[in-house]
């Protein structure tokens, strides 16, 4: 029996499975880039501005994540922008960046959320890659609030025969050098 055949197949199929990597980091760059326009269009932001805010949130050009929300408005008076991320489908960060000379600095970020009042210490831990989708529907959202507050809302998974979903809502408020966790 030969096995002259069994090399060619095994590179064709190595081969083809870089192209696959190859095309798929092609059609991430491709989205990113129409994302980063269309965020662009909508924030009065240039693509380049987004582009490099996504870069500090962590998601590159060949990430699977996608921009969630920008708000370059609501933080104006302090030159800070509100970014959010969704990555591995149901995941979520927020990210609070202020523009220098230099470019962009990120200022305050969240990835896990913030333990209720009633226990002590930081945060806990849903993943490595953020806030979670808990409960069916509509996943964790950011915004801002009164020009110096930030306020997230995350979707509790509860009873499955309710009509609505029960959200926790935290407040974080500008402390001066970051956003901070109001009781």
């Amino acid at each position: 029996m030969s096995f002259r055949w069994i090399l060619p197949l095994a590179m064709a199929l190595a081969g083809s499975a870089a192209w696959a990597q190859r095309d798929q980091a092609a059609m991430q760059k491709s989205r990113h880039e129409r994302e980063d326009r269309e965020w662009a269009r909508k924030s009065g932001l240039t693509p380049a501005d987004v582009r490099t805010i996504r870069l500090l949130a962590g998601m590159t050009d060949t990430s699977s994540g996608w921009i969630g929300g920008l708000d370059a408005e609501s933080l104006k008076a302090r030159g800070q922008v509100l970014f959010a991320e969704f990555g591995n489908g149901h995941c979520f960060g927020a990210h609070v960046l202020v523009r220098k000379p230099e470019g962009f600095a990120e200022v305050w970020s969240l990835n896990d959320e913030p333990r209720p009042p009633w226990t002590s210490g930081g945060t806990r831990s849903r993943s490595a890659s953020g806030l979670c989708l808990q409960a069916p529907g509509k996943g964790p959202s950011v915004h801002a609030e009164g020009g110096d507050r930030i306020v997230l809302e995350v979707p509790v998974l509860a009873d499955p025969f309710l009509r609505t979903t029960p959200v926790n809502r935290y407040r974080f408020a500008w402390n001066g050098r970051t956003y901070e966790l109001q009781e």
